[in-house]
């Protein structure tokens, strides 16, 4: 089971030298893919099934037709294109499959990981994308074993250096702030490949739809690498400038309350 598929980083490796920059890349699904899932929960509903039976075929048939293979930092193209996903972009298409077959479910974050809990009329049902084995669990003392182990960011490539480490994240969240974070992993993807320029940008989408502690954790160590970058004197201080807006406003923000 891979339960470490958020963004990760070791805090020392900061200082990359610039690469090339790539085009920028959607979280939203595109027209063609929504056709896709459309016409694959369709086909799943028409079955007179109950709607933990229903679950479980789509978690089953997801990970035969689409969640396939999986890779760090896949986007949700990814997971139509290639068959790749992470257990951010394999929730985002779980979730989405869910709400198109109408059944209510829960998103949690925490530090590495995100899952999700179906309420199904049977009763409640964990989902967890990257484990396509054991990752759809109905026993209700098994489910509270797994949260127990999410809560205490239990995983077996934690330690003191590692981002967040420092940091306990546990919480719902919205299906929406799903593509805030995955703009988050697209903005560390782009900092591990030095792109900086991406980074920034990325970054900014993301807290423009879901400000959190990753974002906080993040800024200052994507502000110290751009000063420390080749790139040039103006796109130093213009990278700099949107990062220091991302501070600007949470100190106005906190002012307020």
């Amino acid at each position: 089971m891979k339960t470490v598929a958020l963004a990760i980083f070791v805090i020392i490796l900061v200082h990359p030298r610039q690469g090339k920059c790539q085009e920028l890349v959607s979280t939203e699904l595109s027209e063609p893919n929504v056709i896709k899932i459309s016409n694959f929960t369709k086909a799943l509903s028409k079955k007179n099934s109950s709607e933990i039976k229903i679950a479980k075929s789509l978690f089953n048939k997801a990970h035969r037709n689409f969640l396939k293979n999986y890779h760090a930092y896949a986007t949700v193209s990814d997971v139509f294109e290639k068959g790749n996903y992470d257990c951010l972009s394999g929730t985002y298409f779980l979730s989405s499959a869910l709400t198109n077959l109408g059944i209510k479910h829960r998103i949690i974050e925490t530090n590495y990981h995100i899952f999700l809990i179906a309420e199904t009329t049977q009763g409640d049902v964990l989902m967890e994308s990257t484990d396509r084995y054991q990752g759809f669990v109905i026993d209700r003392e098994k489910i509270e074993e797994r949260i127990e182990n999410y809560r205490t960011n239990r995983t077996d490539k934690i330690s003191s250096q590692l981002y967040l480490s420092h940091i306990k994240i546990y919480h719902e969240i919205l299906p929406v702030q799903l593509s805030g974070l995955l703009y988050f992993n697209l903005a560390v993807e782009s900092f591990h490949r030095n792109d900086l320029i991406a980074s920034c940008q990325y970054l900014q989408n993301a807290w423009k739809i879901y400000d959190n502690p990753r974002v906080e954790e993040f800024t200052p160590i994507l502000a110290r690498s751009v000063l420390k970058s080749q790139l040039s004197e103006k796109q130093k201080d213009d990278l700099t400038e949107l990062l220091k807006s991302h501070v600007h406003q949470n100190l106005t923000a906190l002012a307020v309350q």
